[in-house]
């Protein structure tokens, strides 16, 4: 009676694993206790570390002891429970309606905004890291959930668990960082600062890629981010393929007032975008290239020690590759694929780009933003990029976006910020020509103000809204313009943050965390 009561209320994603862990532990009461189950099984969402500790506990003491341990397990439970359940938005399975994106750098420029940025080099690759992370969390949950279906009798694979819980501990780790961590000092004596978060991310990533020896073994285990060898791998490699998604169709923006023909324009625009890709493709590559390659067989301070004689048994050559593909939302074509010689690797429909290819970063380039919000809506877009970035999709992770210009005001609540320079040509859209016909067209809604009142009944409109726009390329010039816009001549209803070249607005979605990183102004 209390398993189908308890059932009935379990989320669907874990049910299927719930009950195959209920029988093992039928079959084998011994083995582990039922409060050990329950707390695994039925734990609420965004409590994985309370379920994950409390099933490791008892499976580590029953493997020594061969004795119930329900007393150990419930107390780990009380005690991690109060940390983790506080912030019940850091779920990766959560489907709200939430707009949140589940990592977000809006920017002017990535030449001023990123590249000699500390702070949001320091952030991105924090966003990216974390993602790996999430991600090789469901892929541990599935080995512990496989394990039990193949063999209920003999219970879950302990290695898997083992796995899991450390690749939850290294993400708990991760996420006590806070904006100072990325725009105040490098490190002090406490263990924070961008320091702290760099010897993080290179433990995370050390980590990942030891994980790989078993992935690559075996093409049972291994998945889209791990399968797959370039034409320069030996047969030994172990890959881990970071998906990197490049839209620049604001860049393909045709302008009327230019002497070129539109196909010159086009294929102009083309080979600029491939340069622009490639300057963001080298930027990822030194950020997931781990800082202390050398200093690989040493223990982590996360417990994760060599054997030993002081290697790895597993050691073989691992590395991160990027795959990444051009998407034009005007057409919904793939383009100049990178990464690798296998075609397998990468989408094949624009769909499936931002759906089962499961990007890990998507990168909106800057141009004429009514041009992009067209081909969004044309294509029917605007939910598949959502959903992509969101994390709303079942058993998804959100991808990181990166929205440069044009990209960072499509991020936003409104639109409207684009007409207040004058730079972009709406006549570049049909029916659309004139600015006034973009007033009131809405962005993605990717970052919410901090107060929040959709549930105030006696809120104002502005209030209610709760989003907040973007105004990309602030500089002293428009001080006056912008405060006429801010205080009632705009359109916009929330707030509106201006980012001058050298800004980048950095976004944690589970945490609804936003901040602006500020790099030297460019020369």
């Amino acid at each position: 009676d209390i398993l189908c009561d308890m059932t009935m209320k379990t989320p669907p994603a874990r049910l299927s694993l719930a009950l195959s862990l209920g029988l093992w532990c039928m079959l084998a009461p011994s083995l582990i206790s039922s409060s050990a189950y329950f707390t695994f099984a039925f734990a609420p969402p965004g409590t994985t570390s309370s379920w994950t500790t409390s099933l490791h506990s008892s499976l580590r003491a029953s493997s020594s002891d061969n004795v119930a341990v329900a007393s150990e397990a419930e107390a780990t439970t009380s005690t991690t429970t109060t940390t983790t359940t506080h912030d019940s938005k850091n779920n990766r399975n959560n489907h709200s309606s939430s707009p949140w994106a589940s990592h977000a750098l809006l920017i002017s420029s990535l030449s001023d905004g990123i590249l000699p940025n500390p702070a949001a080099r320091s952030f991105l690759r924090y966003s990216l890291v974390d993602t790996l992370l999430r991600e090789r969390i469901l892929l541990q949950e599935e080995g512990v959930r496989s394990s039990v279906e193949f063999s209920p009798c003999n219970g879950p694979n302990i290695e898997s668990l083992g796995g899991l819980e450390d690749v939850d501990r290294l993400r708990e780790r991760g996420r006590r960082f806070v904006a100072e961590d990325f725009v105040g000092v490098d490190a002090d004596d406490d263990g924070r600062g961008r320091g702290a978060v760099d010897s993080w991310a290179d433990d995370a990533l050390r980590h990942l890629l030891l994980l790989l020896s078993d992935d690559a073994t075996t093409t049972e285990t291994a998945t889209p981010t791990t399968r797959g060898k370039t034409e320069d791998d030996d047969d030994d490699d172990a890959v881990l393929n970071v998906r990197i998604l490049y839209i620049p169709t604001a860049s393909y923006a045709l302008n009327p007032q230019s002497s070129n023909t539109p196909g010159k324009q086009r294929q102009r625009a083309r080979a600029d975008g491939k340069k622009r890709r490639t300057q963001l493709l080298n930027l990822l590559e030194d950020l997931l290239s781990s800082k202390d390659d050398e200093n690989e067989n040493n223990s982590g301070t996360d417990g994760l020690s060599p054997d030993e004689n002081g290697s790895d048994p597993r050691r073989r050559r691992r590395r991160i590759n990027l795959l990444s593909t051009t998407l034009d939302l005007d057409d919904g074509s793939l383009k100049q694929p990178v990464g690798s010689a296998n075609a397998a690797l990468f989408p094949t429909t624009d769909s499936e780009a931002l759906t089962t290819w499961r990007p890990h970063l998507v990168y909106v380039e800057g141009g004429n933003t009514f041009w992009l919000q067209h081909c969004i809506e044309k294509g029917g877009y605007t939910s598949l990029i959502k959903d992509a970035v969101c994390d709303t999709t079942e058993g998804g992770v959100g991808a990181v976006y990166v929205g440069k210009s044009a990209g960072a005001i499509v991020a936003g609540r409104w639109m409207a910020t684009a007409t207040w320079k004058g730079w972009d040509d709406p006549s570049v859209v049909p029916g659309r020509e004139v600015y006034e016909d973009w007033m009131e067209c809405e962005g993605f809604g990717f970052v919410r103000s901090g107060d929040d009142h959709d549930d105030d009944d006696d809120a104002s409109e502005e209030e209610e809204d709760g989003g907040v726009s973007f105004f990309p390329h602030m500089s002293d010039d428009w001080n006056d313009m912008v405060k006429e816009k801010r205080e009632g001549g705009s359109g916009i209803r929330g707030d509106v943050v201006c980012l001058r070249e050298e800004d980048a607005c950095c976004v944690i979605g589970e945490r609804e965390l936003s901040f602006v990183a500020s790099g030297l102004p460019p020369i």
